[in-house]
């Protein structure tokens, strides 16, 4: 979307009332058209259905029976009419209908046969009644619970597909978009499950088994409002055509919405630190309005179309009253059947009425639909190899880069380039460079959240590729700079799921130091941590972290810039956590703070992908090269915040 020629109209709206260049990369990055039809995108939905079959043959099977009971009572009425005038006897269902009603009729006590008729008629028509809700109730239950059911199938495979995307998929797609896919789309699909299948596979049946009562009672009167449905799909049609490119504007702002959201409520404290708030206020409502334009769109093409609509089914009802009413006096129609038509004619309109209103939510369904399935169409490109050796286990932690080289996907430089190193097993290294060296990716290559571009990764003696992932991730632990704490127990923080027993984790947190916790948090183990940890310090939130890989006990261990965001005092503390985490484990540094790493068995300098030092501190600081200058500078920034 480079230039103003690639822009809908509705899109140009929303970037106009927005004014948000991050707007305008998502409305790019999320016009997802699906390739296939409509009806194959509901297919694709509809095949949920499957391990449900049992419970959507008993739904449709009670709304099937619903619809023929909904077409009886109207007939019923229409033959009361042309019985109680003396037509001629109707055959079929027709016939068994009033033979019906003419035995209930002689069973009741009414003395004149016609008034007892009449009675019976009605009693007919109550019964019909009264049989057609418990059929309603039941099929509209089956269908809401087959509509949940469903939906709690798509939003779990829609959550377990993004879990499996490697991490260049999640650099690609702000947490905003994912977000907006497993939550507001998936839901857009719930409502058109519960509400536009629970309602309009009734309404659409209703109107099939209607259309063929029509056509058996008179065949030119039935013809006649069938020939109205392709106007009201000309009217569908321009409605898909005009609406759904308001729809995608719609999603995008909405994503947009959810990402600015998140990220404002997040840095709120830096907001009104330092007076922002009027400015993200006015942001915000930009973003507002540019939604609100989009739905504006939505609205006009429904507004434009549902007219159609309505006069179409009034010409077709007035051409029934007019036709009828000649073939009645000309004798070819008994006046029973025209009141049937008459009132079959205004019954006809509320399920189509119904369902061209379900059209609106049909079509923002769909355009979930459509984003949802590029969500599950998505491949990752981290994914276990067919060659992969099952069995295959970290076992001894011996690291080896052989002339690894490796660039970001739509970039043309070398983040690194034809780096070489290896680490024996129990060993420590170390690497330090400036930002943008590469350290970090080096833990991710490891990891294999990427793939060399070239060269080769070795874990105990294989390629990385070898192991299956799970395999492979289940010898490694990582321990970031910035650390993850989730809603829940303290246990739950450490053992991330894992069964692992309280003494186990009593010990692993004093063995990192961070034994005090438990007698500071009231409940201990059992305590509630708040959503990202509010209530811990940085130190703390990194000794956790510290305690998670300990019990995960893996024989490699990736600590990325673990000590940077941390006071001196607790630099102390997380230092004796390191020598006792890093104890008979291949621990692999990634240092901000250089006096951790002084007792390291291997450093190595990087500076712009490539290493450039290597060697132990002392021997790399008689070089009096880049690491020594590194390191100097960190002894003057020490120095100024101890002075500070």
């Amino acid at each position: 979307m480079s230039n103003d020629q690639a822009l809908t109209a509705p899109e140009r709206e929303v970037l106009e009332a927005a004014n948000d260049p991050i707007l305008q990369q998502m409305l790019a990055e999320e016009r997802v058209e699906a390739t296939s039809m409509d009806s194959a995108l509901l297919w694709r939905i509809l095949g949920y259905l499957r391990p449900h079959a049992w419970l959507a043959a008993a739904a449709v099977g009670a709304a099937t029976l619903e619809a023929l009971l909904l077409t009886l009572p109207p007939w019923v009425v229409g033959l009361a009419v042309d019985r109680l005038q003396g037509a001629a006897e109707p055959t079929g269902v027709g016939g068994w209908l009033t033979a019906l009603a003419t035995r209930l009729g002689a069973l009741l006590p009414v003395e004149n046969p016609a008034s007892a008729l009449f009675v019976a008629f009605g009693l007919l028509v109550g019964g019909l009644w009264s049989v057609r809700w418990g059929l309603g109730a039941a099929s509209m239950y089956g269908v809401q619970m087959l509509g949940q059911r469903v939906i709690h199938d798509l939003r779990v495979d829609v959550y377990r597909h993004i879990m499996s995307m490697d991490l260049g998929y999640f650099h690609a797609n702000p947490v905003g978009r994912l977000v907006n896919r497993a939550t507001f789309d998936v839901q857009s699909l719930a409502e058109l499950f519960t509400d536009a299948v629970a309602e309009g596979m009734r309404d659409v049946l209703f109107v099939l088994v209607l259309m063929a009562v029509m056509v058996s009672l008179d065949a030119p009167l039935g013809l006649l409002l069938i020939g109205a449905f392709p106007i009201l799909a000309v009217c569908a049609e321009l409605y898909r055509r005009l609406g759904r490119p308001a729809l995608r504007s719609m999603s995008a702002v909405q994503s947009r919405m959810n990402g600015w959201m998140a990220e404002n409520l997040a840095g709120m404290r830096d907001n009104q630190l330092y007076r922002r708030r009027a400015r993200r206020r006015a942001e915000f409502r930009a973003l507002t309005q540019a939604h609100q334009a989009a739905v504006t769109r939505v609205i006009q093409a429904w507004g434009f179309v549902r007219p159609g609509m309505m006069i179409t089914s009034g010409v077709a009802t007035t051409l029934v009253l007019w036709i009828g009413s000649g073939r009645v006096e000309a004798g070819t129609l008994t006046l029973g059947i025209l009141l049937t038509f008459l009132q079959y004619t205004s019954k006809l309109w509320v399920p189509v009425r119904n369902l061209t209103e379900k059209f609106n939510l049909i079509q923002t369904s769909l355009t979930s639909a459509e984003r949802i399935a590029d969500v599950l169409d998505a491949t990752t490109k981290m994914k276990s190899a067919s060659s992969a050796n099952a069995a295959l286990q970290v076992q001894r932690g011996e690291v080896r880069f052989e002339n690894v080289s490796f660039r970001y996907e739509g970039t043309s430089r070398d983040v690194l380039h034809s780096i070489s190193f290896s680490a024996a097993p129990g060993t420590t290294l170390a690497l330090v460079g400036d930002t943008g060296a590469g350290k970090s990716t080096v833990a991710h290559l490891l990891s294999r959240f990427y793939d060399t571009t070239e060269g080769r990764v070795l874990v105990d003696g294989h390629d990385v590729r070898e192991y299956s992932l799970q395999k492979l991730r289940a010898g490694i632990a990582l321990v970031p700079q910035d650390v993850v704490i989730f809603a829940g127990t303290l246990r739950e923080n450490i053992t991330l799921g894992a069964e692992v027993p309280d003494e186990r984790l009593t010990e692993c947190l004093k063995a990192v130091c961070a034994g005090d916790l438990l007698s500071q948090l009231p409940g201990g183990l059992d305590h509630e941590l708040e959503e990202s940890g509010r209530t811990l310090s940085q130190g703390q939130r990194q000794l956790l972290a510290f305690a998670r890989a300990l019990v995960a006990n893996p024989p490699v261990l990736l600590l990325d810039e673990a000590t940077a965001n941390v006071d001196t005092q607790t630099e102390v503390k997380i230092q004796q956590a390191l020598q006792e985490l890093t104890k008979g484990r291949t621990a692999i540094v990634i240092a901000h703070r250089l006096s951790t790493i002084r007792d390291a068995d291997q450093i190595l300098v990087l500076r712009h992908g490539e290493v450039i030092e290597r060697g132990d501190h002392a021997s790399l600081l008689s070089q009096d090269g880049e690491y020594a200058r590194l390191y100097r500078t960190h002894l003057r920034s020490q120095t100024g915040s101890v002075g500070g």
